[in-house]
């Protein structure tokens, strides 16, 4: 089922709030209490929102936890039951059972379809047959992110904070994000379950460190490149703990985030330069939380909404 509409955020311009660093700042006057207005920070500037339409699409399966597009713009989600495939305006084409939860998905640029368990990735192709099993790397590993080039496969492990890399076959190649460059001397910052991962056109790898509110580059092979994002309230920043939860490539190479708790969905420029917000937390249920995120050749935003149990399509308009 599908349903669109035009997206016009009704919101105030956000107010000037107190800050005293939200990684572990200190305040300046010892005898008093750090606060900020959380509540003002929920609302939305509306002169930073990008016009967009958007569409509801409801997938027949429950509990959603993992969002995907294939190179033909289908959507693929995944959660407790299986994996259900949908065309790129929401219509269902097939769907199969899992045995396990599905946490995260990608679909390869040779149709296979990766569903990243709790501990290790199964290959299946669209008709639901399971061609392959993948060891699992580490006997803590539990995975949140999987995305795949012609060339690699990478998984993210929120408990080891580090990402695995693997050949299209399965043979686990290494690990990325290892606490081994002077530019990177605490490696990746995971606090919760919430540690993505995303392959650029030119088979380079962005990551999360939502803990220290930033988006890493590295090489094909996992040399550490750059990264960008910092902590604040405004709206160009990352706010809370550990943000943000998600994001996702777009054709230009511009980036699409998410962030949980104050949740805003918002687009970033290729060097990492703030352009606009898709949706404010106004628009969301208060607990909405693990919106995975999804982007088509079209440069169309899918985000996941578990609560919901739906996914928002949105286009510029």
């Amino acid at each position: 089922m599908i349903l669109c509409l035009v997206f016009i955020a009704v919101a105030v311009t956000a107010v000037i709030v107190m800050w005293r660093g939200l990684s572990g700042g200190k305040c300046e006057d010892k005898n008093s209490e750090c606060r900020y207005d959380i509540d003002a920070l929920k609302k939305t500037d509306t002169n930073l929102l990008i016009r967009t339409g958007v569409c509801f699409i409801k997938p027949s399966i429950s509990n959603l936890k993992a969002l995907a597009v294939d190179c033909s713009d289908n959507i693929y989600v995944g959660g407790n039951t299986g994996i259900e495939i949908l065309d790129s305006a929401g219509i269902r084409i097939s769907g199969f059972a899992i045995s396990e939860p599905v946490h995260c998905l990608s679909v390869s640029p040779y149709g296979d379809i990766l569903a990243g368990l709790k501990d290790h990735i199964e290959v299946y192709g669209r008709d639901g047959t399971r061609k392959a099993v993948w060891k699992s790397p580490d006997f803590k590993t539990e995975l949140t992110s999987i995305s795949a080039s012609s060339t690699f496969v990478f998984a993210a492990d929120y408990v080891n904070r580090i990402v695995w890399r693997y050949s299209p076959g399965g043979e686990l190649l290494g690990r990325v994000g290892d606490k081994d460059n002077a530019q990177r001397k605490t490696g990746f910052v995971v606090p919760s379950a919430f540690f993505d991962v995303s392959v650029a056109n030119d088979g380079s790898l962005w990551a999360a460190s939502p803990g220290q509110h930033r988006l890493e580059h590295f090489s094909p092979d996992g040399g550490f490149i750059s990264y960008w994002g910092k902590a604040g309230l405004d709206a160009k920043s990352f706010c809370g703990c550990c943000n943000p939860s998600n994001f996702a490539l777009m054709p230009d190479g511009s980036f699409v985030t998410s962030e949980k708790h104050i949740v805003r969905v918002k687009v970033y420029d290729p060097e990492g330069r703030f352009k606009g917000i898709i949706s404010g937390q106004e628009e969301w249920s208060k607990g909405a939380v693990g919106l995975d995120l999804a982007v088509d050749s079209r440069g169309r935003i899918l985000v996941l909404d578990p609560q919901a149990g739906t996914v928002r399509l949105y286009s510029k308009m």
